[in-house]
């Protein structure tokens, strides 16, 4: 089973909104969101091809990287890795964080740290402050 998310990228004054089928809480998702997608460009460039199947460290797409056999590490797209259409990123004003498709949490990269909400949440948390409370190491 999914614990679906979706992440929120602002880019100049609209957000690109990927949606992220598997392990979207904070430990697994966010945890990579915050360690290996911390500037703009890293950011950018993760959402830059659509909704995501399974999120990894990297966004490249090394040779003979795909669905049917997935490179270690690298993150797997519906489109790009999985042939699927229509499954480019959503440009919107605010980000979007309410029940799109079923997603669990909601992640957003505000250019220049990452927050999060949980499905029918009040408020966004900061990932640096949720690590601090949890007493997860952040360096």
């Amino acid at each position: 089973m999914a614990t679906r998310s979706r992440i929120n990228v602002k880019v100049g004054n609209k957000y690109h909104s990927v949606y992220c089928h598997y392990d979207g809480y904070p430990e697994h998702v966010g945890r990579i969101l915050f360690d290996h997608y911390n500037t703009q460009g890293k950011a950018e460039g993760l959402v830059s091809y659509g909704d995501i199947s399974c999120l990894y460290e990297r966004f490249d797409k090394p040779e003979g990287h795909s669905f049917e056999s997935p490179v270690e590490g690298c993150t797997i797209y519906y489109g790009r890795d999985r042939g699927e259409s229509n499954i480019g990123f959503k440009v919107t004003d605010e980000p979007i964080v309410s029940d799109f498709c079923g997603e669990d949490y909601f992640y957003i990269w505000d250019g220049n740290q990452w927050s999060f909400r949980v499905y029918r949440g009040d408020e966004s948390v900061s990932l640096i402050d949720y690590f601090r409370k949890s007493k997860v190491s952040i360096d």
